[in-house]
């Protein structure tokens, strides 16, 4: 952590989402770059930075132009790969397609493709068909290419959604490994490389706003890298990348989810670097004279709408006042050891308060920088009401939620809560975000459905005139995270957070199987089966075979969990006890 890394502001474009800034390749080594930036509304412009000062070189609206002849398109689920502009092959994953990479396949001219699916698998495509698959538990969202490899060597470096970051690799078989743990860090959203005098750096992005250094070995990829720089900008990261862009040293370009594009560059070059020595009095004045005009324009413009605004207000026609939506992102994660379930809520504008609005009994936490207000239910009626108002400024918070109720008969079905998001500008408005709690939130992580361990399966059998799309629907009310994409038939598996039970889905058009190791489980799936089916008026047969001793071996396994928990928990008393005895010798020494 001893890089003096500075931030230095460039430009404000659009909303940004991630991977829509790249520095471009310099045609020398000391030549300054440019770079691209792409944004929500279309609009793709390239500049370049002059004297500390941006200038446009281009700005215009994706056209039909592809250079290259290889072009990989992923929409959906579906990987489409074209050369010269013709289609070669299609293939569709069983999930939606997070990030991909292509290589060369070893003496052949086919391109052999890496991608990561939502379903926390990493797969290897050639010529439509798959040729290996991985699971990874931690999610991986992100992936990026060594720049040392060889075309021909499959080895990527993913992040993942826990904030972990690890290596894929492939020769006879797909394998990962984790490099980096996640501790509580925010999810990957971007990479990227940064090259100093000090070597090469992963550049990590986060969710949370923070931007991360991490010195990596490229002669010897598989060693930990080592973490060298932290800096926090207070919303979503949605582009890193290194070059020269702002002078002829290394910079790390930033893009963040409001559109700010921002560098962060040596604290010695922005205090007295010879490019801010160079700019001339007459350069400090023409700047000063375009913002003046600059902002001007901007003033007179805003005095014209407001104008036109009042006007139309005290018209006697009738008229439509549509303000413009507004752009937010939200992400509900699934419960974890104590059951809460977090959103992080992310606005390009500053955010003054959120409603929230629950028909049942919801308990509820937030940001420490943010206060919460909840009124008192009315008698007889258990629904939930609460306010945040958050801090001058804010553009990110979180809302835990865990659902208040203990009746197996509630928990039947998921809870819907409503979130009014309020920003803090004129004329007032709200943006309203609807979530849904599931009746089993803590089966959030993906496992293996061919897991062979010596379990007692507890099954749930169920019949009748219901497809695959509404059947997805339905387990969409039990299960948190996004479900499989219909398709004839689905397979897959979950695992809890806290007791490690496995819970797996077969299901196709008029027929589900589930199988699970916790009898609880099973009832309540089968009661939120039933509701939806009720609700649909669609008729189902279920039934369910349970083994004579699946609460012997339940309860026997809850046994040696809580045995092991103790011993853990008495082994670090121990540790303590013996560290403060030899803190206590080396004072009496």
């Amino acid at each position: 952590m001893d890089y003096d890394l500075a931030r230095i502001d460039y430009i404000l474009c659009g909303i940004t989402y991630p991977e829509t800034l790249k520095v471009l390749p310099n045609p020398g080594q000391k030549t300054q770059q440019k770079f691209a930036v792409g944004d929500k509304n279309g609009v793709l412009q390239c500049l370049s930075i002059k004297d500390e000062e941006p200038i446009i070189q281009f700005k215009t609206l994706p056209g039909k132009c592809i250079l290259g002849n290889d072009l990989v398109l992923c929409s959906g689920r579906t990987v489409t790969f074209y050369r010269d502009l013709r289609e070669m092959y299609s293939y569709d994953c069983e999930d939606r397609v997070l990030d991909i990479a292509a290589f060369s396949a070893p003496n052949s001219t086919r391109v052999r493709l890496l991608a990561l699916i939502t379903n926390e698998e990493a797969v290897i495509i050639e010529n439509a068909e798959l040729l290996a698959r991985t699971h990874i538990n931690s999610g991986p969202s992100r992936l990026i290419v060594p720049p040392t490899h060889r075309s021909a060597e499959v080895c990527v470096i993913y992040g993942a959604a826990d904030g972990s970051i690890g290596l894929i690799q492939y020769e006879t078989e797909l394998s990962s490994r984790c490099l980096v743990e996640g501790g509580g860090l925010g999810s990957v959203v971007c990479l990227g490389w940064y090259f100093s005098v000090s070597g090469a750096h992963l550049a990590v992005g986060r969710h949370d706003g923070s931007v991360q250094l991490y010195l990596v070995d490229l002669e010897n990829i598989n060693e930990k890298p080592r973490l060298k720089f932290t800096y926090f900008c207070g919303e979503p990261v949605t582009s890193v990348s290194g070059g020269r862009v702002g002078t002829e040293r290394s910079e790390l370009m930033v893009s963040t989810f409001s559109g700010r594009v921002f560098a962060l560059r040596s604290q010695r070059l922005i205090a007295g670097g010879t490019s801010l020595n160079n700019i001339t009095a007459d350069i400090l004045a023409s700047r000063r004279n375009k913002l003046e005009l600059e902002v001007a324009r901007l003033e007179k413009q805003t005095a014209i709408e407001r104008e036109k605004y009042q006007r139309n207000t005290r018209s006697l026609l009738g008229g439509l006042s549509t303000p413009p939506l507004l752009d937010i992102q939200y992400e509900l994660t699934g419960a974890m050891l104590n059951g809460w379930q977090e959103v992080v809520i992310t606005a390009g504008v500053p955010l003054d308060m959120l409603f929230i609005y629950c028909d049942k009994e919801l308990e509820i936490q937030t940001d420490s920088a943010a206060v919460l207000s909840t009124c008192l239910p009315q008698e007889g009626k258990p629904e939930n009401l609460a306010t945040v108002r958050c801090q001058a400024g804010t553009r990110r918070t979180w809302l835990q939620m865990r659902s208040g109720t203990n009746s197996v008969v509630e928990m039947a079905e998921a809870t819907h809560v409503f979130v009014y998001v309020l920003p803090a500008s004129a004329p007032r408005v709200a943006r309203l975000i609807k979530l849904m709690l599931p009746a089993l939130p803590q089966y959030c992580q993906h496992a293996d459905p061919e897991c062979d361990d010596d379990r007692v399966w507890s099954e749930l059998r169920v019949t009748g005139g219901f497809s695959v799309a509404e059947m997805t629907s339905w387990l969409s009310e039990a299960l948190p995270g996004e479900m499989p994409r219909p398709a004839a038939s689905i397979e897959f598996a979950r695992s809890h957070y806290l007791l490690k039970t496995i819970l797996i889905c077969s299901y196709q058009r008029g027929t589900a199987t589930f199988k699970s190791d916790n009898i609880s489980t099973i009832a309540i799936l089968k009661d939120v089966l039933s509701n939806c089916s009720v609700k649909r008026s669609i008729r189902v047969d279920i039934s369910c075979e349970v083994p004579q001793v699946s609460c012997a071996m339940s309860f026997e396994k809850l046994k040696d969990d809580f045995v092991s928990e103790y011993r853990m928990k008495k082994e670090y008393i121990l540790k303590g006890a013996i560290g403060n005895r030899r803190a206590v010798v080396f004072r009496l020494v």
